[in-house]
């Protein structure tokens, strides 16, 4: 395969490229195959010009550190060498790209950094991967599990920590994106057990009420804020508009594979929750991963219920007694802790009160 991979950062005497702030380090980390080599291109550089107050809070490094360090020119050949042909991948790669292109042309050469190798912004794949969060590097470092806080920035370490978080939670290989290209549920090892099929909305006994068809541009108001409008169409009408709360529910992916579930604890009927001024209306998070869903084609989406009085029919007797949302709230815990690698949009745990149990209630 030897897929090589570089990845690059720069610290800058200011943000702009185009007012003529220039690089004073940069650095470029090599992986192959998913894996980094140990090889790197690191320097610091004379910018042969002043460093803004601003930039030097964020990455320490003073004019007086670069007196008798090259110019770019002077290093200009050994860098496009070791980039040439690879894939050049940087957090905000239209920041980093507009320094160097600049560099480059300074330097006499007729080509920018898009030429020499194919290039990926790592910022934008993070916006995609997980919509509606931080898309950050400090962001990715956390969702990593990496105990790494920078205090001041350093293009050479944060080229290796861009590595390492890219392998981990971006790149197509070796992480693999259940969403697109979801791995084999057969033989799938969940809380000691083994699962050989996805638990799905019949075997919960649910109704799909209604399908998410498509994002629109268009917003409307809602909590002070502007939120898209995401279209959708009913598939039940008795379920949507006459089943009251409290229930469960579930969101299902375009293949019909629960990726959320919730509750709804009031004693109101299912569209008041969902139905805001013609669009469905859910907690920002979530409403984020179905636009990025619906806008990459994958819908539709299927928004399925079962009420607790349908529930409880199924539910062991010990439950009977629970009112009838803290039922819906324990149920909605136990089958997030159950299935959460299958649940994908999920993002937080629930309190599960102590010796709350459904039962054979999920495999009948």
């Amino acid at each position: 395969m030897n897929k090589r991979q570089i990845f690059i950062d720069t610290e800058t005497t200011g943000i702009s490229a185009r007012k003529g702030h220039r690089i004073i380090e940069l650095a470029a980390v090599e992986a192959i195959d998913g894996k980094l080599t140990g090889k790197a291109f690191h320097t610091y550089l004379n910018p042969q010009r002043s460093i803004d107050p601003e930039a030097q809070q964020v990455h320490g490094i003073s004019a007086a550190a670069l007196v008798g360090k090259p110019a770019f020119a002077d290093i200009a050949n050994r860098f496009v060498a070791f980039v040439k042909g690879s894939e050049c991948l940087m957090h905000n790669a239209s920041f980093d790209s507009a320094f160097i292109d600049a560099e480059l042309e300074r330097a006499g050469y007729a080509h920018c950094l898009a030429h020499l190798g194919k290039v990926t912004c790592t910022l934008k794949l993070s916006r995609k991967r997980f919509p509606g969060e931080s898309a950050s590097l400090d962001a990715l470092i956390a969702r990593a599990g990496l105990t790494v806080q920078r205090k001041k920035h350093s293009a050479l370490e944060d080229a290796t920590l861009l590595a390492s978080v890219y392998f981990s939670s971006l790149s197509e290989q070796p992480f693999c994106d259940p969403i697109t290209n979801p791995a084999p549920a057969v033989g799938h090892k969940e809380r000691g057990q083994i699962l050989h099929h996805p638990v799905d909305p019949a075997t919960l006994g649910m109704e799909k009420a209604i399908e998410l068809v498509a994002g629109r541009q268009e917003t409307f108001y809602y909590r002070s804020k502007h939120k898209r409008i995401i279209d959708h169409r009913v598939i039940n009408e008795r379920r949507w508009k006459d089943i009251d709360g409290p229930l469960v529910y579930a969101v299902t992916d375009y293949r019909g594979v629960i990726r959320y579930i919730g509750k709804w604890e009031s004693s109101t009927a299912l569209h008041s929750r969902w139905l805001r001024h013609k669009t469905i209306h859910h907690q920002e998070r979530a409403r984020n991963l179905y636009l990025a869903e619906l806008d990459a084609g994958r819908g539709p989406l299927a928004v399925w219920s079962v009420s607790i009085t349908e529930l409880k029919k199924r539910l062991p007797a010990t439950v009977h007694t629970m009112p009838d949302a803290e039922v819906a709230a324990n149920l909605e815990a136990l089958w997030i802790q159950r299935w959460k690698s299958q649940l994908l949009w999920n993002d937080r745990q629930e309190p599960l009160a102590t010796g709350f149990h459904d039962g054979e209630y999920w495999k009948q």
